[in-house]
């Protein structure tokens, strides 16, 4: 009897100090969790890991990085953004992360121009770039983009009455300068009066008419700086080439006489026909991501030759409705056989050409160089022209219409070679498959079916009978 009752003491005194031990280790377990984080890829290509050129960038970001996230309540979608933000967390810890379902504030969403639900916002050093899908590859290409801002340079020409990209009149581009700022742009005026020639750290010269015509000096600094390789976004107006016809022929445009006029445009609700509406776009990299319509008050039809070398294509182009008035535009519109252009017309074409190894701009590579690791890059050997026969679309009273934010931001990306994502290199297991002969599923199921039961049986018997034994 004594010793029964012995044994029944020290059975609860070994319970007692074995849940003490359990519950003092899974408060020390939870305690270091909170503050000591420990992360493992098994996987056999590393696919949960960051590749060498993203840790390399990451690591050479020395200020705060904040990532919104504009997604809904989709707890799939919420959680694959997480999980690609923690890989560069693991490298920068000073990285936010914070969801927005976009339904709750619109007027962020219009003002940040979020498209796509899960679009996130990344912003470093009071500038923001967006990756429009959660993926290595988008938010990598935003980060480096944030890290070159000051390679950049979009240079406008100034002097003669043109758009001011830091203006507020209507007519100004300033909203525009605002929205090229936070991607990262920074911007030049150019008073080629004064400075004579187009610096080199211009990534994009911006030419749009003045109240005067360009002097024909200045015109010619526009034509060397093409020649040496430079990258060009034309606005022209509808009327004369304000002394930019050198220009013209060198890149084998002409403008059609005439205002663009579209009658469809009432089924969209816009009342005045020369507000032209753009609702098809071709396959690329300026238009790939445009779902609204565009609209162009008051644009010029371009009718062009590809010169010899280039790569000319219409990336703005009306219906066939359309065409280009010449008579006055308060009377009852009719087309005219003798005076007007029959559409479709382009009002914007894109330009490109490789450039030779021994031009001067190719082989400079110090205005463009990308201090950032594996992903430093040379001034890049492709030039590339944008003609737009309005330049309305972009201001300040017309900017917020539809897509003209994202097609304006489109257009500097691609003039400045920054539309492609960095190359990350796909990573995948050597071997996903698991295969089982009809023999071992046959015995894997016999296990499950009999197996395991008879295990707890045989289990639980043991434990019955050695607990009646004392």
């Amino acid at each position: 009897m004594g010793n029964t009752a012995r044994t029944t003491l020290v059975t609860r005194i070994q319970t007692v100090v074995f849940v003490l031990l359990l519950l003092t280790t899974a408060g020390m377990l939870a305690w270091l969790s909170e503050h000591y984080r420990i992360s493992a890829d098994w996987t056999a290509a590393g696919r949960n890991t960051l590749t060498e050129p993203s840790r390399t960038l990451v690591q050479r970001l020395d200020s705060p990085i904040e990532i919104t996230a504009y997604v809904r309540e989709d707890p799939l979608l919420r959680r694959s953004i997480l999980q690609l933000v923690e890989r560069y967390q693991r490298y920068k810890p000073d990285i936010r992360l914070r969801f927005v379902n976009p339904d709750h504030v619109p007027d962020e969403v219009r003002a940040r121009n979020i498209s796509t639900d899960g679009e996130m916002v990344v912003r470093y050093r009071q500038r923001e770039e967006h990756a429009k899908i959660a993926s290595e590859e988008a938010l990598t290409t935003a980060l480096e983009r944030l890290a070159r801002a000051d390679t950049r340079w979009v240079t406008y020409v100034s002097g003669h009455g043109e758009r001011d990209l830091v203006g507020t009149a209507s007519y100004d581009l300033g909203k525009l300068g605002e929205q090229l700022q936070r991607q990262g742009f920074k911007l030049h005026e150019l008073t080629l009066a004064e400075a004579g020639e187009v610096p080199a750290q211009a990534a994009v010269l911006v030419v749009s008419p003045g109240r005067e015509n360009l002097p024909a000096e200045e015109v010619a600094a526009v034509l060397r700086y093409l020649e040496q390789g430079g990258n060009l976004l034309w606005l022209a107006e509808p009327g004369p080439a304000r002394g930019m016809e050198p220009v013209a022929d060198v890149l084998g445009v002409a403008f059609e006489a005439g205002v663009v006029v579209d009658p469809t445009t009432q089924v969209l609700g816009i009342a005045h026909p020369a507000f032209v509406p753009i609702t098809a776009y071709p396959s690329h990299p300026v238009t790939e991501n445009l779902h609204l319509v565009t609209v162009f008050p008051r644009a010029a039809g371009i009718a062009w030759v590809q010169p010899q070398g280039w790569r000319t294509r219409g990336i703005l182009s009306t219906g066939l409705r359309a065409w280009s008035e010449t008579g006055d535009l308060k009377s009852a519109l009719q087309f005219d056989d003798d005076a007007d252009v029959s559409g479709p017309l382009d009002i914007g074409i894109a330009m490109q050409r490789t450039l030779a190894a021994n031009d001067e701009r190719a082989d400079d590579t110090s205005p463009g160089m990308d201090e950032v690791g594996p992903l430093t890059r040379p001034w890049p050997r492709e030039q590339r022209i944008i003609v737009i026969g309005d330049g309305d679309f972009l201001s300040n009273a017309y900017l917020g219409r539809g897509s003209n934010l994202t097609l304006a931001l489109n257009i500097f990306n691609w003039l400045a070679n920054d539309e492609t994502l960095i190359d990350i290199p796909v990573r995948s297991a050597p071997d996903q498959d698991f295969e089982l002969s009809r023999t071992s599923a046959a015995l894997i199921r016999i296990g499950a079916m009999f197996g395991l039961p008879a295990l707890l049986l045989a289990t639980g018997f043991f434990i019955w009978h050695r607990r009646r034994r004392l």
